[in-house]
């Protein structure tokens, strides 16, 4: 495995190299176009585009070295301008004769058609002698009429011409009307061994020349090699830099600043190396260097990043933060040394402190303001000061709105949130107060549910073991009772009495039992499609018997159409046989009873209203409480249980269950979603 890192890495590195060489050219393809233009084809030849290898047909020769052989040619026989300095006129053309003459390697014929002067470096008096007898590498006649600039150039016999070269090297033009006659001779850096402007820049040219060759065979070296190192990395299955890598951990110790700082510095670099004092190849260079550090540092950040799992977690590696956290941790020592002093200090003690601490800095620094330092240590302090306590008084105030917000959501029922302590002042104990408050309203909220599932099991068993021996006496008083021959004769009230009382309290039981399972949510729905309408018609027919005994008028109100609710049937009927079974029992006879069903917003609600026959001096809550009868003087039947009942039913089967009294008139509510 150390093998294959070892390979791995050698490919990283050289498709690091590789991918810098190949982006360099790009940097030095712009200095090529913006800054070392010469070797790109001239104005002269706009068929061939590109760089051209040729000299006599490059930019480096028509743009750069005929401009400057116009220039000092023709400066050599110009004629005074009007209002020029005659000294001065007669101190350049001496400067152009001279350096003329230091051009060994070219022959030259240059005339003045308006002063008819004359400036060569041959025996030729005349530009036809000269053109006929001087034949070089290349051949230059430049003509000016009237400021109209001309430009014909032979090349090994091939003539090329333009006529108005005026934006291209008229700027270098110094006579109105004359000829500019000059020939380069043939191998003439060879043959003559000489070195003056025309040798200087044809070797710059070649030299840019075969810059670009290695620059092109570098790039598709690179190409070649770079693919091949990419794919060798790719498929390489070792591991180069884990979490526990010596070399990602020594990464990290250097500061974040220290990255960026070098990141700038290479950017630097491969921006001024378009610049136009480098040459192509250092341009090159200085370009790879800064591409190769640039792709080093973001692989390095990439590396460093997949190992964090929170991301700005690499912030934590820079030299600020790790500045910061030593000076925190410096400053936590020394408050934890005064705490024991300021522990029990008031919070409004602790900001007339800092207001006082703050005023004497900014008195002190008015203080030095007056005396030498100026004005910007007083304003320093100033800032520093209200900053720090404008700092100190928003956290306060921060945490203050932290422990608002836990005691609105212990309030809301969220009574396992915990409020987090920060520092040991007023606010921290009021937090810790709170905490200790949810605590114990926690272990009451436990007490009361341990409670109350005690004693709906207490219930369920009681009502359990009671139903096998009150069965047992109801078929012994079934018994008695088909007996004909009884006596005394009394005793058949006897019986008649056991009966009675021995069925109540088999309803009782087992009204209790189904509240204890009701309560505790101990029952098994078989949620259904229902039409309300259809069970309550039902409900109503099954206890019409006792509605008319207790001579109630029924007022039903309910719609045409099906009403549709999801419910269990047979847990609904109870619910129904209960309320309307309330109704029989305390409504005040001879009085309506109003059952309406209403359908709005996907609701269905089911309404019952009754005149009791007695004062309803109590909550509405407070009689669906279980054993909570209306009747406190127990004259009438019953458990005490049916609303305790209909309620838990209801809710377990997402419905809900509401009283309301309004004097004498006593009202539930059942409502569910209306379904279709």
């Amino acid at each position: 495995m150390r093998k294959g890192k070892g390979f791995k890495f050698t490919c990283l590195v050289i498709s690091f190299i590789c991918i810098s060489a190949i982006l360099s050219t790009i940097p030095a393809s712009i200095n090529l176009v913006s800054n070392g233009s010469g070797i790109l084809t001239s104005y002269m030849h706009s068929d061939e585009m590109g760089i051209n290898s040729n000299f006599y047909k490059s930019r480096q020769f028509d743009n750069n070295l005929i401009g400057y052989l116009i220039e000092i040619g023709s400066a050599s026989v110009r004629s005074v301008d009007e209002g020029e300095d005659k000294k001065t006129f007669e101190k350049d053309r001496k400067n152009s004769e001279s350096v003329l003459k230091e051009l060994s390697n070219i022959n030259y014929f240059i005339v003045n058609n308006d002063t008819k002067e004359i400036n060569t470096n041959t025996k030729y008096k005349k530009a036809k002698e000269f053109e006929k007898n001087i034949n070089g590498e290349c051949d230059v006649k430049i003509s000016s009429i009237n400021s109209n600039v001309s430009y014909i150039k032979d090349i090994d016999g091939q003539e090329y011409k333009k006529l108005q070269v005026n934006n291209q090297i008229g700027y270098a033009m110094r006579i109105h009307n004359g000829d500019i006659y000059m020939s380069i001779p043939k191998d003439f850096e060879n043959t003559l061994g000489t070195y003056d402007k025309i040798y200087e820049s044809k070797s710059e040219f070649e030299t840019n020349i075969f810059y670009v060759q290695v620059i092109l065979g570098i790039s598709v070296a690179s190409l070649v090699l770079g693919i091949v190192a990419i794919f060798l990395y790719k498929i390489n299955k070792a591991i180069l830099f884990d979490e526990d890598s010596f070399w990602l951990k020594l990464s990290k110790l250097v500061p974040l600043e220290l990255y960026l700082f070098g990141l700038l510095i290479a950017v630097t670099f491969t921006v001024q190396s378009i610049g136009y004092y480098y040459d192509l190849f250092s341009s090159f260079i200085f370009s790879f260097l800064g591409v190769g550090f640039i792709m080093t540092v973001f692989y390095i950040f990439d590396r460093q990043f997949k190992t964090y799992d929170n991301k700005i977690d690499i912030f934590k590696t820079t030299f600020i933060y790790r500045t910061f956290k030593l000076l925190k941790k410096n400053i936590k020592k020394t408050i934890k040394k005064s705490r024991g002093l300021t522990r029990s200090m008031p919070l409004s003690k602790r900001i007339i402190g800092i207001s006082i601490i703050c005023l004497v800095i900014n008195v002190i620094g008015w203080f030095m303001d007056m005396i030498t330092y100026g004005a910007v240590f007083s304003f320093g302090a100033s800032i520093i000061s209200i900053g720090v306590f404008t700092y100190y008084v928003l956290k306060k105030l921060d945490y203050l709105r932290y422990i608002m917000d836990g005691t609105q959501r212990i309030k809301d029922g969220d009574i396992h949130y915990k409020i987090d302590l920060e520092g040991e002042d007023n606010f921290t104990m009021l937090a810790d107060n709170i905490n200790n408050i949810r605590d114990g309203l926690d272990k009451a909220i436990d007490n009361q549910l341990r409670s109350e599932r005690m004693k709906s099991e207490l219930i369920t068993n009681v009502s359990h073991d009671l139903k096998t021996p009150l069965t047992s006496i109801i078929n012994y008083v079934e018994l008695i009772k088909k007996e004909e021959d009884i006596s005394p004769v009394y005793l058949k009230d006897y019986v008649n009495v056991l009966d009675s009382k021995s069925k109540r309290l088999k309803a009782l039981i087992e009204d209790l039992f189904e509240a204890s399972k009701a309560s505790s949510g101990n029952i098994e729905l078989n949620m259904e499609k229902i039409d309300l309408t259809q069970l309550l018609r039902q409900s109503i027919g099954e206890l019409e018997e006792k509605i008319s005994e207790a001579n109630l008028d029924l007022k039903i109100d309910v719609p045409e159409e099906k009403v549709y609710i999801r419910a269990d049937g047979r847990r609904l009927y109870r619910v129904l046989e209960n309320l309307l079974s309330n109704i029989s029992k305390y409504s005040l006879a001879n009085t309506r009873v109003y059952i309406n069903i209403t359908e709005l917003d996907g609701k269905v609600r089911l309404t019952m209203k009754n005149i009791s026959s007695y004062e309803l001096n109590f909550d509405p809550e407070e009689i669906m409480e279980r054993f909570k009868r209306a009747d406190d003087s127990r004259n009438t039947e019953g458990s005490g249980l049916g609303l305790a009942i209909a309620r838990d039913l209801v809710n377990l089967q997402g419905g809900s269950f509401n009283l309301d009294i309004d004097g004498d008139l006593f009202k539930s509510i059942v409502e569910f979603n209306s379904i279709h």
